[in-house]
């Protein structure tokens, strides 16, 4: 490797030979000296490059210093006994079943924004547009709305709560298709109530809420969380919110969502 002081100085002192001597042309002095500046250069490359992995290097066994003070152990010396540790577990096939369903139900719903978490006082909670669950201006839940919903209620009663709130929501457009006043001649409030209901009865029915642990609230267009002028903030507009309650000191009557 070339060292750039040793370097630098070698080749200054043959330019200084060189012009002493008297016995070069100065086209020849020329073309010594762009050599030296080419020398010179790449040997301050070298320089910072060598600079550079003593640094990267020093990183590293800093690193597995605080890896192997941890009680850490090197991936080459622990996969082997992960792997026989994971060959060893139990299958469970309604476990591995119920992985499956809800990997599947991802992957349908992946980048899809149809349903996105909520932040609930006291729980958790889930938020899903109207069109993965119901047909423009109906209330019948959808066979892919059934899937996800079956999903999510596997996922609560799996867990300790208090009470589930379903409450549904839509934009501001009014009601005005006959066959859908015909339905629901209350508009969008009669509309939203109807929707968390049938979400409702799915999640008690094939999910098994007991509907005394259920609050259903059906509540138009009064509680946007986008701006109704553009179809983006409509579709937004249009959901079915479900809320889980952990803690029972929340007060069911508040805005749990705020």
């Amino acid at each position: 490797m070339l060292h750039p002081v040793r370097t630098g100085a070698l080749v200054a002192a043959a330019l200084t030979s060189l012009m002493t001597s008297g016995c070069v042309s100065h086209q020849k002095y020329r073309e010594v000296a762009d050599q030296a500046r080419i020398y010179q250069d790449t040997a301050n490359d070298y320089k910072v490059y060598t600079d550079d992995l003593q640094t990267r290097v020093a990183d590293l066994e800093s690193e597995l210093r605080e890896f192997q003070e941890s009680g850490v152990q090197t991936a080459s010396a622990s996969n082997a006994d992960l792997e026989q540790e994971l060959s060893e577990l139990p299958l469970d096939p309604e476990l591995d079943a119920r992985i499956d369903e809800l990997s599947r139900l991802a992957l349908s719903l992946s980048g899809s924004g149809e349903i996105t978490p909520v932040s609930v006082v006291g729980g958790y909670g889930f938020s899903l547009t109207d069109s993965v669950l119901f047909d423009s201006g109906s209330a019948t839940v959808k066979p892919e709305g059934r899937a996800l919903l079956i999903g999510l209620v596997n996922d609560i009663v799996s867990k300790p709560y208090e009470r589930v709130w379903v409450r549904g929501h839509t934009d501001s457009v009014a009601v005005s298709r006959a066959e859908t006043l015909a339905r629901f001649p209350h508009g969008n409030i009669e509309l939203s109530a109807e929707r968390a209901i049938e979400v409702a009865a799915l999640l008690s029915d094939e999910g098994g809420l007991p509907w005394d642990r259920l609050v259903v609230a059906g509540f138009g267009s009064s509680l946007p969380i986008a701006d109704n002028s553009s179809p983006e903030g409509k579709r937004m507009n249009r959901r079915v919110e479900i809320f889980v309650i952990e803690d029972a000191g929340v007060a069911a009557g508040s805005d749990a969502s705020r």
